[in-house]
């Protein structure tokens, strides 16, 4: 069996010693379960703004949403096109227009998949020589498909490359010498200016021991990013990651020792046994640990491929089992209630803000000296949200006319790859208004303040105070989500409104 059939046999996992079957159907809405869930709170902390909003009738739908775990890192458009010449042609006249390139190849490989992990990926073991050549194969199938992309559109060899992301997957499972070889091909084949071009790297705790560090630092990165998810050894190994939460902190002192000018790392809020009080001691230790990002995502159990925004692995994560969940839950991991849910993220943000970060886009905590990262920045602010180009598994790339993501299937990319044409799938495109909605959407999910300057000068003729958006804001005003600000020209994000952005955008910003 190699690597594509470990990957497409992940429907049938082990749990303790019993076979589980992970597909299963999602329960319809219950506003009393839900409402339920909300009132279960700690009774050390205090009840979130949150609880109190998703509580009123009128934000039912917000309500359903957070509880259902949607997920959103895709916008696709509101028309299919027949072909991707016209994506192509979009994508190169807005690269010459916007002077700047998010570029993002994926690294397919992990050595293991977490239970949660509902991104593509295939599974190694690394250091054997199976490992070093599907490694081969993978870099490969990335240098042929970043070539497909160089002669589709042709600004990609002339606009510069803002930041640079290897992401995965996880890419310091690769070897060096395998990670060398494709930062020589995209140096030579990409605008890759030193004093434009930051380079940016993933991995997680168990890959980025000193040596890789250090590989990494002579390729020319000086960004790292990596999960945590929590420094809790035992729920680490529940849910199948390979390291501890000393590894974790050696990561970021190796990556300080070597020159590393940003660290950015993710936690998890929501995991089976996690109490709020669990939950904040993993964020204090972050801050004290001096992370130039806290990530804070909530665990997403919503198979990704159910929702069209987001795009995901081509078999069930372990957790997404309502048997597994039951399980765990019987054990004595019980799974945080939605109100102690928001009761850690309210507490993280507290204890956040104090220490001087500040939520931008969501879901990101960067701290305020150091700003966003650069590619979340390029991707979403209002001022920017530039082109994004992702080569890989389930890569996925967007201008503001169109967008396509590459198949997640592992199979068909690479038998795409082989016959010499990119494996897009789902070519969208969007209309005016479905520009500018977007472009909203996006806006909004960076939680900074929409700034009517900017929209009008991206959009001609329109207003973010016209009869189109003021009564979307007004609602959200008078809900306390938002503020509206005509004098400044702006419309801003309560605290609560933040928390609850991808509910806000997926089902009120249309």
């Amino acid at each position: 069996m190699n690597e594509l059939d470990d990957s497409q046999n992940l429907l049938s996992k082990k749990c303790g010693k019993e076979d589980v079957q992970i597909e299963a159907p999602r329960a319809a809405f219950s506003r009393q379960h839900a409402l339920a869930g909300l009132r279960d709170l700690d009774p050390d902390y205090p009840e979130p703004d949150e609880c109190k909003i998703l509580a009123a009738p009128e934000n039912d739908h917000l309500l359903e949403y957070v509880t259902s775990d949607a997920f959103t890192h895709v916008f696709p458009g509101d028309r299919n096109l027949d072909g991707p010449e016209e994506f192509f042609a979009d994508l190169d006249a807005e690269l010459r227009a916007a002077g700047s390139l998010h570029l993002w190849p994926y690294l397919p490989l992990c050595a293991y998949r977490c239970h949660y992990c509902q991104f593509p990926l295939l599974i190694v073991n690394p250091g054997t020589e199976r490992a070093a050549d599907s490694a081969r194969r993978w870099v490969d199938a990335n240098i042929a498909e970043a070539r497909l992309w160089l002669e589709a559109v042709p600004a990609l060899r002339e606009v510069p490359v803002r930041e640079f992301c290897l992401f995965g997957g996880t890419p310091t499972v690769f070897p060096l010498s395998e990670i060398e070889r494709l930062m020589d091909f995209y140096a030579d084949h990409f605008v890759f200016d030193p004093a434009v071009t930051s380079l940016r790297a993933e991995g997680s705790p168990d890959t980025l021991d000193e040596e890789m560090i250090i590989g990494l630092r002579r390729l020319g990165f000086d960004k790292l990013t990596y999960g945590i998810q929590t420094f809790d050894d035992e729920l680490l190994a529940l849910a199948n990651r390979r390291h501890t939460g000393q590894q974790a902190e050696d990561a970021i002192r190796f990556a300080r020792k070597h020159g590393f000018a940003r660290v950015d790392a993710d936690l998890v809020w929501g995991l089976p046994g996690q109490d709020v009080g669990a939950y904040l001691s993993d964020v204090r230790r972050m801050i004290d640990l001096d992370f130039s990002t806290v990530v804070m995502t909530k665990l997403h159990l919503r198979s990704f491929s159910s929702v069209d925004t987001a795009i995901g692995h081509v078999s069930a994560a372990v957790w997404e089992s309502v048997d597994v969940r039951e399980r765990i839950a019987a054990s004595g991991r019980s799974w945080p209630t939605l109100g102690r849910q928001y009761q850690m993220r309210a507490g993280a943000v507290q204890a956040l803000d104090a220490a001087g970060y500040a939520e931008h886009p969501t879901t990101y905590f960067p701290r305020k000296e150091v700003g966003a990262p650069i590619w979340r920045s390029l991707n979403l602010d209002q001022d920017k949200q530039v082109p994004n180009l992702g080569i890989g598994l389930g890569g996925y790339t967007w201008s503001s006319h169109s967008e396509g993501n590459i198949t997640s299937d592992p199979r068909e990319y690479l038998d795409a790859v082989s016959a010499g044409r990119l494996p897009l799938t789902a070519i969208t495109a969007l209309s005016e208004q479905g520009r500018e909605t977007r472009s909203v959407r996006m806006a909004m999910s960076t939680c900074q303040p929409l700034r009517e300057e900017i929209h009008q000068e991206r959009f001609p003729g329109s207003s973010l105070f016209s009869e189109r958006w003021l009564p979307i804001f007004e609602r959200l005003r008078d809900r306390g989500l938002a503020e509206i600000d005509r004098a400044a020209g702006e419309i801003r994000l309560t605290t609560p409104g933040q928390s609850l952005v991808e509910a806000i955008i997926n089902t009120e910003i249309k």
